[in-house]
């Protein structure tokens, strides 16, 4: 029986194995034990007893794989199922301002849980999109960090200076991913689109305010609904900097937008939530309502009060 001294070649022929019933099998495609060895030889692993072959088999599923025979053999026990990985595959494919190459790369990963036949049922229903930010999945990972482990972060949105904050937590809305923070020594939530911070970079400094999960849920509540509560105005902005991409991004962030000629006009409530979202695009737009503008200049100088 095989044991922690079985030899090198026979554990490469276990792990080839494992791989060639994942890859090459499924319910509806069975392979039989010919097909096994020809896929083995095919990798330099030749097998001079069948007998060889079918004790493996019943050591994997010692193991814990579910290995079954009907008419065939194949693995039942993959991670995710077919339908989980397209639930998991749209919902990466649909993210803005990821770099194609990650995505692959993700894409691989999951592909190597299922059938080469399932993989090409699942591409065939997949679409494709372009992304741009390379750096986009690195500062997310560098953020879901920070938050596990308590760390300040700095950050830059747009080309607005540098602020250290305390991530709190990533919620996803309308296909993308926003970041809920507060300031250095402040509990007050904001939220940020995350693929408009141009910068993220980790610190070593502990972040010493605790804001519980009940006021971020409320918070999160909140923002969703911002523009459908209390009085709302008609408010009018120019486009500064007009471009494809910041058209999208205004579509994703205001349902209920109306374009223009040299600019848009939302209804929303003013307030804080208001305020701290229409901050992310920076001097790209610009509020042509001057009571307003006085009420946004107003909310910026409370944050730069609250950071100095």
């Amino acid at each position: 029986m095989y044991n922690k001294t079985m030899s090198s070649n026979n554990r490469k022929r276990l792990l080839k194995l494992i791989e060639i019933l994942t890859r090459h099998s499924d319910m509806n495609h069975k392979l039989s034990i010919n097909e096994i060895m020809e896929y083995l030889e095919a990798d330099d692993i030749s097998i001079n007893n069948r007998k060889t072959l079918y004790d493996d088999l019943k050591v994997i599923s010692d193991y814990g794989y579910e290995v079954e025979y009907d008419n065939g053999y194949y693995l039942c026990d993959a991670p995710f199922s077919l339908s989980e990985i397209k639930i998991i595959l749209d919902s990466l494919h649909s993210l803005k301002n990821i770099d194609e190459e990650v995505i692959e790369n993700i894409d691989h990963k999951l592909f190597s849980f299922i059938s080469t036949d399932e993989e090409k049922l699942l591409q065939s229903l997949m679409y494709s999109s372009k992304h741009k930010n390379h750096k986009f999945i690195y500062h997310l990972e560098d953020a879901l960090y920070a938050i596990e482990n308590h760390y300040l972060v700095k950050i830059r949105i747009g080309k607005n200076k540098e602020a250290l904050i305390g991530p709190c937590f990533m919620f996803r809305s309308n296909d993308s991913y926003y970041l809920y923070y507060h300031y250095e020594n402040n509990d007050k939530l904001y939220k940020v689109r995350f693929d408009n911070i141009s910068s993220l970079v980790l610190t070593d400094t502990k972040d010493t305010v605790t804001i519980s999960k009940s006021v971020i849920t409320r918070y999160i509540s909140e923002g969703t609904n911002a523009f459908n509560k209390g009085k709302s105005s008609l408010i009018k902005f120019e486009i500064c900097n007009p471009s494809d991409n910041l058209n999208n991004r205004l579509k994703d962030d205001f349902s209920n937008i109306i374009f223009t000629q040299n600019g848009f006009s939302i209804r929303a409530c003013v307030n804080d939530i208001f305020f701290s979202k229409i901050s992310a695009y920076g001097d790209d737009i610009k509020i042509s309502d001057k009571d307003i503008a006085d009420q946004y200049i107003e909310f910026l100088n409370k944050i730069i009060i609250r950071n100095s």
